[in-house]
């Protein structure tokens, strides 16, 4: 779940995209795993789904680096688009309530786009 004021629209990276609502410094926690929003089920779980559900899943949901697990996002935080200088990253090694974190890794203004490296993302345990 995203922690920080943020807007959707369009992207110049891809489709639409997340926008800071506010600055954001560097190390600021900007999105947190939350059982109420998110949710995270075995990667086997999508072979039994409709079509459609199967390509939700793999255009907006992340596949854990063992490809385990699917991690169905459950709010604006899907249309987070990836670049390879991102603005944000996982944080592992500061959990909160066990799950890792996304952090800033340098201050963010209002109104640019948050992006993060999707070769390091990852839904597993």
């Amino acid at each position: 779940m995203l922690l920080i004021s943020f807007e959707v629209r369009l992207s110049q990276i891809h489709g639409l995209g997340v926008f800071a609502g506010e600055p954001v410094r560097k190390g600021t926690v900007i999105w947190q795993f939350d059982p109420g929003i998110d949710q995270r089920h075995p990667a086997d779980w999508v072979e039994r789904q409709p079509e459609h559900v199967r390509r939700f899943v793999n255009s907006h949901c992340v596949l854990s680096l063992d490809e385990q697990h699917y991690l169905v996002l459950g709010d604006h935080s899907m249309f987070v688009n990836h670049s390879l200088e991102p603005n944000m990253a996982p944080d592992d090694d500061h959990p909160v309530n066990g799950e890792g974190v996304v952090v800033a890794t340098r201050d963010i203004a209002a109104g640019e786009e948050l992006t993060i490296n999707y070769g390091e993302i990852d839904s597993g345990d």
